[in-house]
């Protein structure tokens, strides 16, 4: 892992691979090493650039510091310029997802190409108070409980079940990543960057013109219904269904995924979209 100064922030960064510049964004208690299967099942010709967000692994966080979806688009600009990309295609999950679209609606200037899991553009405001309320109990119950009382109730979720498919030794390294992280920064992270604090963005996907996917597992059927909302609200959308395959598709089904994302980067390169490739050491 590398590390940027954000100026409130310390970024942690890695950089893999050759080719145009694909930014993998986590969802909420993982981190950046989350993606490192999706990327080995993925062909050679991409450099994928996979930030620890805010609050999360070991991105560090100076006193008084804001996680925030306006502070993690920060921090994606100062990482594309430190490594020299004026563009890149972007995929988020979940918390990450929300933070994707974010950025396409903020900073359109340095995205190539969409595609998001399991995600939404915001509740509606009727929705988002109670939405709030519950974040601030969850940050609270960190606060008061610990990381560990709190992944293991996280891990228990009906959102997660799928994962189990994968056998109990995958569940616990899930578990062990989640680990990772530390209680001021997943408390922070709920304050600032839940779904009740987000802006809801759905009046101003209208104006992102770039291709977008968005994927949903065919068991997680509230984000299959988001999925299809987004689609139907931007351009250049399409939905992408993941059979067999729940919340975290690209950890249940990383195969699956990486044929979606395959995909979708081929007909977003077919549609013409242009890119500067990183310069690393």
């Amino acid at each position: 892992m590398v590390i940027l100064d954000a100026g409130d922030a310390r970024l942690s960064y890695f950089v893999a691979g050759d080719g145009p510049p694909v930014t993998l964004l986590h969802g909420f208690t993982q981190s950046g090493r989350s993606w490192r299967e999706l990327i080995a099942h993925m062909p050679l010709g991409w450099t994928w650039i996979v930030p620890d967000l805010r609050g999360h692994g070991e991105t560090q966080l100076r006193h008084g510091a804001l996680c925030s979806m306006d502070a993690c688009t920060g921090d994606l600009v100062l990482l594309w310029d430190a490594v020299g990309v004026e563009r890149s295609h972007i995929v988020g999950y979940s918390m990450g997802g929300r933070l994707a679209l974010h950025v396409a609606t903020r900073r359109p200037d340095r995205v190539l190409s969409l595609l998001t899991i399991g995600a939404h553009a915001g509740l509606e405001e009727d929705a988002r108070e109670g939405r709030r309320r519950g974040d601030e109990g969850l940050a609270e119950r960190i606060e008061k409980d610990g990381l560990e009382a709190f992944a293991n109730y996280w891990g228990s979720l009906p959102l997660f079940a799928g994962l189990e498919r994968r056998g109990p030794a995958y569940v616990a390294e899930i578990r062990a990543e989640r680990l990772r992280n530390h209680v001021a920064g997943l408390a922070c992270s709920l304050r600032g960057m839940g779904a009740g604090a987000m802006h809801p963005l759905w009046d101003e996907l209208a104006q992102v013109s770039v291709p977008c996917t968005f994927v949903a597992g065919q068991l997680d059927h509230g984000y299959v219904a988001s999925a299809r909302r987004l689609a139907a609200t931007v351009p250049h959308g399409r939905v992408e269904i993941v059979l067999r395959a729940g919340h975290a598709v690209h950890q249940e089904r990383p195969d699956a995924l990486a044929r979606v994302l395959a995909s979708h980067l081929a007909a977003a390169t077919a549609a013409g979209v242009s890119s500067s490739s990183p310069t690393t050491d």
